[in-house]
């Protein structure tokens, strides 16, 4: 009797999976986009990363689950798409697939050509073309602005809490470039504060991002706490922006060409 019983058992039917719904979002830049654009009751989670993003993405997740990039956790949760920037393992995305989950992924943008293009893209994805469309305009309105009068303005140093700044052939750079100034740093790609350049000639503005952010935040040793950064702060212009503005490409960038074209610098 307690074989059969054991046999019986052992062929009786498991209950079936809760349907994929929702969508998921495992990392900072993901969030970002689907707390943009995605209805909330669509949406399952966000990662743990979201509450180092005080100024958009915090606020707006406020009672949604935290989700860590890691398959068993997402399989738990069976959300029916899961959007990523960089967040989890290589093998990640085929993992979902193989399970029915589909994925998002997000561009790198390096201009503000391939912002507005991973936008849209993205949009249509998540089946929110209308609202990509929305905050696109919105982004391209600011360029716009920004874009009147404002040409030829000097210089603007990129500063960071980790000594980073950047010079064209950046994200960061094409920002700069889209308020009238062009940066600082004449060298491409990224690098140190120079401080010995920026002893014999100020910048015009001084472009800040990321101060806001526990998650960036570094020590009190750091160059952008140095006496010649001080100094040439003093005598420029102080723009500061939150680092989500800046850090994922989205229409948030649109924002810090706002801002920073706004600044009361040399104008022509």
């Amino acid at each position: 009797m307690p074989l059969l019983l054991l046999v019986l058992t052992g062929c009786q039917q498991r209950a079936p999976l809760p349907a994929l719904h929702g969508v998921a979002s495992i990392d900072f830049c993901a969030d970002q986009m689907v707390l943009g654009m995605v209805p909330r009751d669509h949406i399952r989670a966000v990662s743990f990363e979201t509450d180092s993003d005080a100024s958009f993405s915090k606020p707006r997740a406020k009672g949604l689950p935290r989700l860590r990039p890691q398959l068993e956790d997402i399989v738990a949760l069976r959300p029916a798409v899961v959007v990523r920037s960089y967040g989890g393992g290589a093998r990640l995305d085929r993992q979902l697939e193989a399970i029915g989950i589909r994925v998002v992924q997000l561009g790198y943008p390096a201009t503000l050509g391939e912002v507005r293009d991973d936008v849209l893209r993205v949009g249509g994805e998540l089946g929110a073309a209308p609202k990509a469309g929305d905050l696109i305009a919105g982004f391209d309105a600011e360029l716009a602005a920004a874009k009147r009068g404002r040409m030829d303005r000097g210089t603007a140093l990129y500063v960071t809490p980790g000594d980073v700044t950047t010079g064209p052939g950046s994200l960061v750079a094409e920002v700069i470039g889209a308020a009238g100034y062009k940066p600082y740093r004449a060298e491409p790609g990224w690098g140190s504060l120079p401080l010995e350049q920026m002893v014999r000639r100020a910048p015009d503005v001084v472009f800040r991002a990321f101060f806001d952010s526990a998650r960036y935040r570094q020590d009190y040793w750091t160059s952008s706490r140095h006496p010649v950064v001080a100094d040439a702060s003093a005598k420029a212009v102080d723009v500061e922006v939150p680092g989500a503005w800046i850090s994922c490409g989205n229409w948030l960038t649109g924002h810090a060409v706002a801002k920073l074209a706004a600044a009361k610098g040399k104008a022509i």
